[in-house]
């Protein structure tokens, strides 16, 4: 039965979909601005996501189809986290059955060991939690800007009513 494996994707979709609302349609300026010397911007989270993803892949022992790369525009790191993301909805899907998101899996150099469920709700926490700075420092730039809230809140919702079941 993959019961447990379509609720972590339902999980995960629904905690990666407001990423891509706040990288619609902004200028590459707003995508580069700090906000101040040495923290990062938009930009830079978005590229610190895609970046922990390839880690965690790593962590699990699944080789990511991306590496990292140097700076771009919003396109470029909205393809990115799609491709990473569509990755780690592969792996899932892969899984045989629910007892494969709780083996131990060993990681590329042999150092750790991670399980695939409890990374990927991991991801999804990730996710909602940089979305909150995204969201915050669009704002600041934009005020007249439409913050993704209603997926926010679905994300939210979703996630309460797996764990609540």
């Amino acid at each position: 039965m993959k019961q447990k494996i379509a609720q972590t994707i339902e999980i995960f979709e629904a905690a990666r979909r407001p990423l891509f609302a706040v990288l619609d349609g902004i200028s590459r300026e707003d995508l580069d601005w700090q906000p101040a010397p040495g923290m990062r911007g938009i930009g830079k989270i978005c590229r610190h996501m895609y970046r922990v993803d390839i880690w965690f892949l790593k962590r699990l022992g699944i080789v990511p189809v991306i590496e990292e790369d140097a700076p771009g525009p919003a396109e470029q790191i909205a393809a990115r986290l799609r491709t990473i993301q569509e990755q780690i909805i592969a792996e899932l899907n892969a899984c045989p059955d629910d007892a494969d998101l709780f083996t131990e899996r060993t990681s590329l150099d042999g150092d750790a060991t991670s399980r695939m469920g409890d990374t990927v709700i991991h991801i999804a926490q990730h996710y909602l939690y940089h979305l909150a700075q995204i969201t915050y420092l669009r704002r600041i730039r934009d005020r007249a800007w439409a913050a993704p809230l209603d997926e926010w809140e679905a994300a939210t919702y979703l996630i309460g009513d797996r764990i609540l079941e």
